[in-house]
């Protein structure tokens, strides 16, 4: 059973998953079993894997490129392949409201862990 989802991220982090050479594309396509069609003028990723074949590896490739769209370095997006860590996105707006300045409150405590 094929596999496929379709993720966006800011196009100036599509250099930083495809890495010096395609290093880092090359290293999620074969520690995960997947195919990554980047398209650098949109930002559009498309991750494709066989379905039957490590299931997981399919979802955290896309929790990898997801976690690179963020912010994360490579190195340490990476380390989402060890153990049972997982990426969550959490939308800042729902707990502190409309201003920065609240929403920054709150996330330097988090932060400074």
């Amino acid at each position: 059973m094929s596999f496929e989802k379709l993720v966006r991220i800011p196009e100036d982090r599509v250099g930083v998953l495809i890495g010096k050479s395609g290093k880092t594309k090359s290293k999620i396509e074969e520690t995960c079993s997947v195919k990554l069609d980047i398209n650098s003028d949109n930002g559009e990723v498309e991750v494709s894997g066989n379905a039957s074949d490590e299931k997981f590896q399919i979802f955290k490739a896309l929790e990898i490129v997801t976690a690179i769209g963020r912010g994360f370095s490579p190195e340490k997006a990476m380390r989402l392949l060890k153990g049972e860590n997982t990426l969550h996105v959490i939308n800042l707006r729902e707990f502190g409201g409309k201003s920065p300045e609240q929403r920054r409150r709150q996330v330097l405590p988090i932060l400074n862990l």
